[in-house]
């Protein structure tokens, strides 16, 4: 039995949670992530009780971080993995400390390319790892690095203009060659799109200015943190794991496209210097909900083929959450971004606690699960669970097995600059493929087109592409290599944009149909079947389910039920009461339900009767 390296199963809060911590050690959970921040959370309180050590120019004091590893072994002890999220937002006084200076939690765009502050930043993550590293050798088993909007990099600003920002913009000009402009385009310029699109999307013909903007906004969001994690990495040693939150991709609403400035995260994740990409699972309360399928945002196999992989924070709202107080004189709580209860029962807390350790222990993922203000897995259910979880994890994380995918939905960065992402229907590129493929009852995996040329995919059978919107060039001649003897689904307008313009007449020569075909339209090509949809809001799990059958995907259940599977584990989720029956690719010799060790022996199949929302996970035996 071939085994790989150990994966994190950890906890995570904001908030000095000892007694809850001391729980989950005493249940088998050994890695733990503090935070270090000197800056304020969405309420414009302090992220945590232990701050803040950046306290004037260029001057430090560590001794609250010193505190908070010196409670943190007094409550799980010396022998656990400590996880050190970094959240480089500055103080609020750096603000008014020189020119051009924003915050940089709502408008980091504005600020990336100010030369004092990647340098006043640079320098205090320097001095803050070289202290964890001498003072603090091997107990901090990795370092996270955060910033921008909820640290998670995210540009709010929506290409809003600064003085370092124009500057930049004009040199990233000078050096593709392009006119230099006075300004940066306005923001109607900025969130433009064609009549023929409903102002959907741009072309290079008529929105040239947009497209080199939103290019330029997402390559200086990279530069700005290669630089910190190439700073970062002069202190670290080579064993302590790097880390940071960027790339999300899937389940985002309008305005976080482009707009975000991180679609050159392809760029940050081929870094040797970075081990590992960041990131909450799913987004979406419906999916983080009972019946719900929870994904990966970051590409899974951009990781993948780098060598590298994901870890998805759990922070799912439970019915136990403690929720900020707000500063009301009303009383009450703060709501999360909008969020409410997500898993309201006993029941629930048990079935999604499984069903996410299972999607990241299938896929070869890290994860902890987020206790953020408190409360959050404070019950004896939880508790339970975790601890089962926990040993499972143990037991069967170290051992390699190979991918089942035979699905592969497929997103492209270069593409995503052509959509305006204002625009409403900006999400219809992603989000209604997702949610229809996690309920077809068959796993699949999620790439990034530049992935194609690095993925054996020999195994795969249908090829969603979401975003083919310019296909000239190597991209067409890379696609063909990829598509040969496949079935490929066509999102929208698949070559709609060719030499740079409006070009409709180019959709029927790659599909074989006409652009806005309604419906689901298959076609047999040369060397391969072709699906056209138009309206993929309207796109259903049985649509998705009839594409598998053409493709030849194994249907592993006929009901509309999220499953998750590798060469030797299986999971299946239902959100409900009800019967399920598994079909196998083949016949095992043993099958064991690792929850309740039930088993089964020598069968193809797999009957599950469910009285309440629950999530099984099997381990299949040759």
């Amino acid at each position: 039995m071939q085994k790989t390296q150990r994966r994190y199963f950890g906890y995570r809060s904001f908030e000095p949670e000892y007694e809850t911590m001391r729980q989950m050690r005493s249940i088998g959970i050994k890695t733990f992530t503090f935070m270090v921040s000197n800056n304020t959370n969405f309420m414009g309180a302090p992220y945590t009780k232990y701050q803040p050590t950046w306290i004037w120019e260029r001057e430090y004091d560590f001794s609250l971080f010193d505190k908070n590893i010196a409670d943190l072994i007094h409550a799980v002890g010396s022998d656990a993995n400590l996880i050190c999220f970094v959240d480089l937002n500055p103080p609020a006084w750096w603000l008014r400390r020189g020119p051009n200076r924003f915050d940089t939690f709502t408008e980091f765009g504005r600020v990336m390319s100010l030369q004092a502050w990647r340098e006043d930043v640079a320098h205090y993550l320097q001095a803050l790892l070289g202290h964890a590293v001498e003072q603090y050798p091997n107990v901090i088993k990795a370092f996270c690095l955060g910033g921008g909007k909820t640290t998670e990099w995210f540009d709010d600003s929506k290409g809003t203009e600064s003085v370092s920002r124009l500057e930049a913009f004009k040199k990233y000009m000078t050096r593709q060659n392009l006119p230099v402009p006075d300004d940066i385009p306005g923001y109607s310029l900025r969130y433009s799109g064609i009549d023929e699109s409903n102002r959907l999307l741009r072309t290079p013909e008529k929105n040239a200015s947009a497209l080199n903007y939103w290019k330029f906004t997402s390559a200086e969001s990279a530069d700005t943190l290669e630089f910190l994690i190439k700073k970062a990495r002069e202190v670290l040693p080579a064993e302590i794991a790097l880390s940071l939150c960027y790339g999300y991709i899937f389940e985002l609403w309008p305005n976080c496209q482009a707009s975000w400035s991180q679609l050159e995260y392809e760029r940050l994740f081929s870094l040797p210097e970075i081990d590992f990409g960041l990131e909450p699972i799913s987004y979406s309360a419906e999916e983080r909900g009972m019946g719900g399928s929870p994904l990966s945002m970051i590409p899974m196999q951009t990781l993948k083929v780098r060598g590298k992989y994901i870890l998805n924070s759990i922070d799912t709202t439970t019915y136990t959450s403690r929720f900020p107080a707000a500063p009301s004189k009303k009383g009450g709580s703060v709501a999360i971004c909008g969020r409410k209860v997500e898993w309201n029962n006993a029941q629930e807390v048990a079935a999604g606690i499984k069903r996410e350790m299972a999607y990241n222990l299938i896929n070869g993922c890290s994860t902890w699960y987020f206790d953020m203000w408190g409360g959050w897995w404070n019950s004896e259910t939880a508790m339970d669970t975790l601890g089962k979880a926990a040993r499972i994890w143990d037991s069967e994380s170290p051992v390699v097995a190979d991918d089942v995918f035979e699905t592969l939905l497929i997103v492209d960065p270069q593409n995503m600059y052509y959509i305006n992402d204002a625009h409403p229907s900006a999400t219809m590129f992603v989000n209604p493929i997702r949610k229809a493929l996690a309920q077809a009852g068959a796993p699949f995996t999620t790439a990034s087109c530049n992935d194609l040329s690095r993925m054996a995919l020999d195994k795969y059978k249908l090829l969603i592409f979401c975003h083919p919107f310019d296909l000239d060039g190597d991209k067409m001649a890379l696609l063909k290599r990829a598509i040969s003897g496949k079935t490929v689904m066509w999102i929208y307008g698949p070559g709609i944009i060719k030499d740079g313009t409006w070009s409709p007449d180019n959709v029927k020569t790659i599909c074989g149909v006409d652009f806005k075909t309604p419906g689901v339209t298959t076609v047999r090509m040369s060397d391969y079947h072709s699906i056209y949809v138009y309206e993929s809001d309207k796109l259903t799990e049985k649509d998705m389910r009839a594409a598998m059958k053409t493709a030849g995907v194994h249907c592993w259940c006929e009901k509309s039920v999220p499953v998750y599977a590798n060469s030797r584990l299986l999971a299946v989720h239902t959100g409900v009461a009800q019967e399920l029956t598994i079909r196998l690719p083949k016949t095992y010799r043993k099958i064991t339900e690792l929850y309740s060790l039930r088993e089964f022996t020598n069968s193809d199949s797999i009957h599950i009767t469910s009285d309440i929302c629950d999530t099984f996970l099997f381990r299949l035996e040759d």
